[in-house]
């Protein structure tokens, strides 16, 4: 359960990026959808635009960080293999 766990940080992160994606097109194509039944339909529409390409792109990026500490620890526990195949763990 917990070994790769770099991997599996990174798997969630970019599983969330993907959640957050779809929920920003479905959110943005719900937005449009209903805004032809209010007295500004242009406003619901922009809205729906800039939520479905906002969202996504806040998703994606929001993602880099998840990420990037998934591949610290990746990294780290390579460096802690080698470090203990080597033989500097004499203190």
């Amino acid at each position: 359960m917990f070994n790769n766990i770099g991997r599996k940080i990174k798997t969630f992160a970019k599983v969330m990026c993907w959640i957050g994606i779809i929920a920003s097109v479905v959110a943005g194509l719900v937005m449009i959808a209903t805004s032809f039944s209010s007295y500004a339909p242009a406003a619901g529409i922009v809205a729906g635009i800039l939520t479905a390409v906002l969202g996504s792109l806040f998703s994606w990026v929001g993602s880099f960080m998840l990420v990037g500490f998934g591949e610290l620890v990746e990294n780290t526990a390579e460096i802690a293999a080698n470090t203990r195949k080597n033989g500097y763990n004499n203190y």
